[in-house]
């Protein structure tokens, strides 16, 4: 078994909580929400707090079992701020589709996944840097 620390059992019940959270949510989007393409976003912002959830857990074993790495979780990190950004704006953007203030800061979203993205490069250069140990 692994032995992690406190910030990768952090990370990982983070990102079994995000796969939990995105069943109940996946419901409440298509019995709870009116309109085709608000269902279809709505779904697209579960099925990325899916994946990402899951994808926490894969960086935080994959590390693990390749070695401790010198710097903190910023992969992770990053992860989570992005995931948070661009399905949370997703969601408020299905919950309130007539907020003022949400057409003003629609820019989160896709902030939300540049940074997304940006943990799986980070987590890519950590993985191939060759003193990992």
């Amino acid at each position: 078994m692994f032995k992690l620390n406190k910030e990768e059992r952090a990370w990982v019940a983070c990102g079994i909580a995000s796969v939990a959270a995105s069943i109940l949510l996946a419901a409440y989007g298509r019995h709870g929400m009116q309109g085709e393409e608000i269902q279809m976003r709505w779904g697209i912002a579960v099925e990325y707090m899916r994946f990402m959830g899951l994808g926490a857990v894969v960086m935080v074993l994959v590390r693990n079992a390749t070695g401790p790495a010198e710097r903190g979780c910023w992969p992770q990190r990053l992860l989570g701020i992005g995931t948070a950004c661009f399905c949370g704006m997703l969601f408020a953007e299905c919950a309130w589709p007539n907020a003022v203030l949400l057409s003003k800061i629609g820019w989160v979203a896709p902030l939300g996944g540049i940074i997304m993205t940006t943990s799986w490069l980070a987590f890519l250069l950590e993985f191939i840097r060759p003193n990992r140990r």
